[in-house]
């Protein structure tokens, strides 16, 4: 209990750090508006020139799945691997391994303090602007909410290991940038960041649904009438990777501690 109480502790000294800068709660919010625009024009003119929908998905819905995709990546959660990667080259990571506390706990408690405010805010002003200038998506509102609740908080989890993954392999690994570099423009593709999953082609659709770099941003696919059907699915996949990397990062981690280990000694 005392654990969770110093944890829940850290995310609230990150969570007011952040709040006393508002400088990065505005750039937050002005990257949020400068892609949501870019994009929300272009596919106006894609859609016009399909006759207003396109495989039989809407605009509006085509363009709320891209705002929660955005919305989503405020929270930063792949800064981790950074973070994880400055205590390796600080030789910090040392220190934190003989605490009595878990660090990589640590570190997404930090993480996910840094981040909260500005995805809080994104969220509830961006939401308040789609609903009035495009209208709330036709979902079912009993099931949307739970269902997008849980699916977010899985896809962080997620986000959270696997990025930490990388961080932990600057240990074995003199720049782990280029793996950062690969994975992410995977979950940002496989996501849906810029085309929706609901305009891939059907294989690439299959890989998105059923990789692990797809199911961190399965939210994004909440606003579709498909998803009535397939939240159960999506959800236990979820769990799924999360169980089978959190595996891998466990081992990973041990891996690395004896190495910090025989190193420090």
């Amino acid at each position: 209990m005392k654990k969770v109480k110093f944890f829940c502790t850290v995310i609230k000294i990150f969570m007011k750090n952040q709040m006393q800068n508002k400088g990065y709660i505005f750039l937050d919010l002005f990257n949020m508006v400068s892609r949501c625009l870019v994009l929300f024009f272009l596919y106006s003119y894609i859609f016009h020139l399909q006759g207003g929908s396109i495989k039989g998905i809407s605009y509006e819905t085509t363009l709320w799945s891209m705002f929660i995709y955005f919305c989503i990546m405020t929270l930063n959660i792949r800064k981790i691997y950074k973070l994880i990667m400055d205590d390796v080259k600080s030789g910090n990571i040392e220190m934190f391994m003989n605490k009595p506390v878990s660090y990589i706990v640590l570190s997404f408690c930090k993480i996910i303090g840094q981040g909260i405010y500005s995805f809080l805010i994104v969220s509830v002003f961006g939401s308040i602007v789609m609903s009035l200038f495009v209208g709330f998506p036709e979902v079912n509102l009993f099931l949307w909410i739970p269902s997008m609740f849980i699916t977010v908080i899985f896809g962080q989890i997620l986000a959270l290991i696997i990025y930490s993954i990388i961080g932990i392999l600057s240990l074995f690994m003199q720049d782990v940038r280029a793996i950062y570099w690969i994975t992410d423009k995977f979950v940002m593709i496989l996501g849906g960041s810029y085309l929706p999953i609901s305009m891939f082609p059907i294989y690439l659709k299959v890989i998105a649904y059923m990789s692990p770099f797809g199911a961190i941003n399965f939210a994004s696919s909440t606003v579709y009438a498909s998803w009535n059907n397939e939240f159960i699915i999506r959800i236990l996949l979820q769990l799924g990777w999360i169980v089978l990397f959190g595996v891998l990062l466990k081992v990973i981690f041990n891996k690395a501690k004896q190495k910090a280990m025989i190193n420090g000694g």
